[in-house]
């Protein structure tokens, strides 16, 4: 039993802290962000071929509205409009903060739409 907490705690321990968020100001009001209210926005991107996929890759952030739009079921490639082959995939993540989380709540309810308004 001992050794089972041990395990559990030094796991906790060990835990990756979270990344900082990508934005120094909400997406919502503008004001300062507060590092403990965040969310994690992610979307899985599927591409033709992996010169779109490292294009994309390379700076994803530069295609925030793109990957707002995108629509995983669409059968397209995020950058060419070509048709995707299932093996080339990427995943947009970004750790996005807000003032407070009635912001945060805004956001959570569409954060498709929240995401291009990240800075």
């Amino acid at each position: 039993m001992k050794t089972l907490l041990a395990l559990i705690v030094a796991a906790f321990v060990a835990a990756p802290a979270f990344a900082d968020p990508a934005n120094a100001n909400c997406p919502t009001s503008g004001k300062p962000v507060d590092k403990t209210v965040t969310s994690t926005y992610s979307k899985k991107i599927s591409f033709c071929c992996d010169k779109c996929k490292t294009k994309f890759d390379a700076d994803p952030a530069k295609m925030a509205k793109e990957v707002a739009a995108y629509k995983a079921d669409s059968g397209k490639c995020l950058v060419s409009g070509k048709a995707i082959d299932a093996t080339k995939t990427s995943e947009f993540k970004k750790e996005v903060g807000f003032c407070c989380a009635k912001c945060k709540a805004g956001f959570d309810k569409d954060p498709d739409a929240g995401i291009v308004k990240v800075k």
